[in-house]
């Protein structure tokens, strides 16, 4: 598949969860813009999901891509990093997996597991 930046025409947030304490001493979940980025949603045709078996696989997560940024192979094991994407997706992902392109100009094909629905395997 040949990407350029063409595809990359949607807007999402990479973030930090964290957590902040009240005066009264309880604490709430925050969730902490770190960067904006620009990405593309990576489509697969049916027959490529079937041998894949990947129904089960492919429940909650959405497939897209990025220019390739470090930030993407760090998030996958550590849960704390989330991705928010705009509508109709929009939710708070966790990355789930990740075929980091490191050359220059590289992009990044980034898999994403919903925040609540399904867990992330590493």
């Amino acid at each position: 598949m040949k990407i350029t930046l063409e595809r990359l025409r949607y807007k999402a947030s990479f973030n930090k969860q964290g957590y902040e304490e009240l005066p009264n001493g309880n604490t709430v979940n925050t969730n902490e813009k770190l960067f904006d980025f620009w990405f593309g949603y990576y489509k697969q045709s049916l027959s490529q999901s079937v041998s894949s078996n990947a129904f089960d696989y492919l429940k909650d997560k959405v497939t897209i891509i990025a220019r390739h940024d470090d930030y993407f192979v760090q998030a996958m094991s550590d849960t704390s990093y989330t991705i928010t994407l705009p509508k109709p997706n929009d939710k708070t992902y966790y990355v789930s997996s990740v075929n980091p392109d490191y050359e220059v100009n590289g992009y990044d094909t980034v898999v994403l597991s919903a925040v609540g629905t399904t867990t992330t395997t590493n």
